[in-house]
């Protein structure tokens, strides 16, 4: 599993530009034997064949991600942010640390950049959260020039540059957020025994989740209907120093997280109390968890009529960097999937 995450994790994968993980996909499904399509907007879509109802399982391809808002007269490039409600808790996480700017001829590399050390005090910054005035990258060009002959524009995308590694057994990189539903569906689609599926299943890897669930939003016109969903996503952990009061019920090791409701939606409660019951059957570990500053696809698939429980891997450190999950969690959620499609 650990190869994985890493391959689909240090893919790019913008908002709105997620065709290398697109591509990733499309080839893999295929070489396990699913019936693989693209919409016309992007998302990607396995048949895995089966009998019975039909079933959807889906994780988003993109990742959090900024754009190039201006580039000034001294070659700093500011930033504006892709996502929908604000930064979501990139801004503080990417300050002095590696960035890449996507162009047409290739990447180009460059640092989050604020005043630091003994420029710091006397910037008027020395406290408080940065914002997107005392934000910038620096490419280590001179000119505004020089950084458009780069490749670099308005509206160039931005991404974290960070490698995937191993903790023991936690894994830390970017892009978790939604790379580990994509490998879990993966994994499902190279391990399972088609002849023993109990439901039709359809992976699905949607486009543009972090700016509104766009994606999503087109699947039951374009695919049409389905008898249920489970959304895959990660779980915000709140077992670390810091974390507000209450937020602690969600932790590393303890399983796949069987989500109830999150900001946005109350998911369907027979297909839950189905994941429950096959969890305690099978002895396989899991949390009860409730999100209440996140948001998911399955929003969107419950608002277009179809049943749809959520699935989540508890993830230390969401929409960074750095993000945190354990191999044992992300084992749990697939022994889950595997269950239910078998049973």
């Amino acid at each position: 599993m650990f190869d994985l995450l890493k391959e689909l994790t240090e893919l790019p994968g913008p908002i709105g530009r997620e065709q290398a993980v697109a591509d990733y996909l499309r080839d893999r499904w295929a070489l396990a034997g699913a019936d693989v399509t693209v919409t016309r907007v992007g998302n990607v879509v396995a048949d895995l064949g089966g009998k019975g109802p039909r079933l959807m399982i889906q994780a988003h391809m993109d990742e959090m991600s900024l754009s190039v808002r201006s580039i000034d007269s001294n070659g700093f490039v500011r930033l504006a942010t892709g996502a929908r409600g604000g930064n979501l808790g990139i801004l503080p996480e990417s300050v002095n640390r590696e960035a890449i700017i996507l162009t047409r001829s290739g990447p180009v590399n460059g640092i989050f950049a604020r005043p630091t050390g003994h420029l710091r005090s006397t910037s008027g910054s020395e406290s408080g959260a940065p914002d997107w005035d005392t934000v910038w990258i620096d490419l280590g060009l001179s000119s505004r020039d020089q950084v458009q002959a780069a490749g670099v524009h308005v509206g160039s995308p931005v991404l974290y540059k960070a490698e995937t590694r191993q903790l023991g057994r936690h894994i830390v990189g970017k892009a978790f957020d939604d790379r580990i539903g994509l490998a879990v569906m993966t994994s499902l689609a190279e391990r399972i025994d088609r002849a023993k599926l109990t439901h039709n299943v359809v992976l699905v890897g949607t486009i543009q989740e972090e700016t509104g669930a766009i994606g999503a939003s087109s699947l039951r016109a374009d695919l049409g209907e389905f008898d249920a969903a489970i959304a895959l996503e990660v779980g915000p952990a709140g077992d670390t120093p810091g974390s507000p009061s209450g937020s602690d019920t969600v932790a590393l090791g303890q399983g796949t997280c069987i989500v109830h409701e999150d900001a946005a939606a109350h998911y369907d409660p027979a297909l839950t109390d189905a994941l429950i019951n096959l969890a305690e059957k099978n002895d396989i570990p899991f949390q009860h968890a409730l999100f209440t500053a996140f948001g998911t696809d399955g929003v969107n698939l419950m608002m277009q009529g179809i049943p749809t429980a959520l699935l989540a891997v508890p993830t230390r450190y969401t929409h960074s960097p750095f993000e945190m999950v354990t191999q044992d969690d992300i084992n749990a959620t697939l022994q889950l999937l595997e269950a239910y499609v078998t049973s």
